[in-house]
């Protein structure tokens, strides 16, 4: 990752629309997503260009929000725990501030709780916050933290870093250690989280494979490949939502989930996965 990173933010390109294929393919379009997917230069145009307006946008965003709340809490410093953590009372402090349910049960760390972890891991990347010594102090920062009400245009070179951040450090992390797999399939997903009314994808795998979905393989039979497609792909969205880059949405029937997302997220993860591509 460069050092400085302050004059790529939302400098990514829009990435080109990919043609649909057989689904039956595995290198084909996927079998669980709509076909005819989303044009990428129709998104680029709906993101608000006016600072106020950017701003405002990028407010409404629970990752950027919380980050903007863990910031005011930890404040000119706070103490960790002996495995680099906050401790018990900082994290339902923070619950509370972030207004987080946690279903009146005591987390045991603060590593349990996404909506406090991906903003913790987009500031310590993107040195907004410094963890060593037993403490955690905030840091200078690749750009300023400015507030949405002192400067917009700031608040919104601020909050796009911490998007861009933390998509960054889960590509990096990979799926097996809780980042992102970060396949083709997550990236082509997330163009329709922005769809009217968003991406529905089964609930689960024995749901899709109950309803036929799952294509075969030349033997007749559920075609591992495509499952693990899917549940990478699923994986992911279920990261970002947890970290809260998305919205995820149980229906009532349990048969599928919903996936909501915004132009803003959109826009930046794949700037951030061009910079993870080529870090140069």
């Amino acid at each position: 990752m460069p050092d400085d990173l302050s004059v790529v933010f939302s400098a990514g390109p829009v990435p080109q629309a990919e043609e649909p294929a057989p689904a039956a393919a595995l290198t084909g379009w996927p079998w669980f997503l709509p076909q005819g997917g989303l044009r990428h230069e129709d998104l680029v145009h709906a993101v608000d260009q006016d600072p106020q307006e950017a701003a405002e946008s990028l407010a409404r965003i629970p990752l950027v929000r919380r980050a903007v709340t863990l910031l005011e809490h930890i404040g000119p410093g706070r103490p960790l725990t002996s495995t680099g953590e906050l401790g018990p009372a900082d994290v339902r402090a923070l619950a509370a501030a972030m207004g987080l349910d946690l279903d009146e049960q005591e987390p045991v760390s603060m590593r349990e709780i996404g909506a406090i972890v991906g903003p913790w891991n987009s500031l310590i990347a993107g040195k907004w916050l410094s963890a060593s010594g037993g403490e955690v102090v905030p840091g200078e920062g690749m750009v300023p933290a400015a507030a949405r009400s002192d400067d917009p245009a700031a608040f919104v070179r601020f909050a796009r870093a911490v998007i861009v951040l933390l998509v960054l450090e889960s590509l990096g992390q990979g799926g097996e250690e809780g980042g992102l797999f970060g396949g083709s399939e997550t990236f082509t997903a997330l163009l329709h989280t922005v769809a009217p009314g968003g991406l529905l994808l089964p609930a689960s795998i024995r749901i899709a494979l109950d309803q036929g979905l799952v294509p075969a393989d030349p033997a007749g039979d559920p075609d591992m490949d495509e499952i693990n497609r899917y549940w990478q792909a699923e994986r992911d969205l279920g990261t970002l939502a947890a970290y809260g880059l998305l919205h995820r949405e149980p229906l009532p029937d349990g048969q599928a989930v919903r996936y909501l997302g915004t132009v803003e997220v959109l826009v930046e993860a794949y700037g951030a996965l061009e910079m993870f591509e080529d870090p140069a």
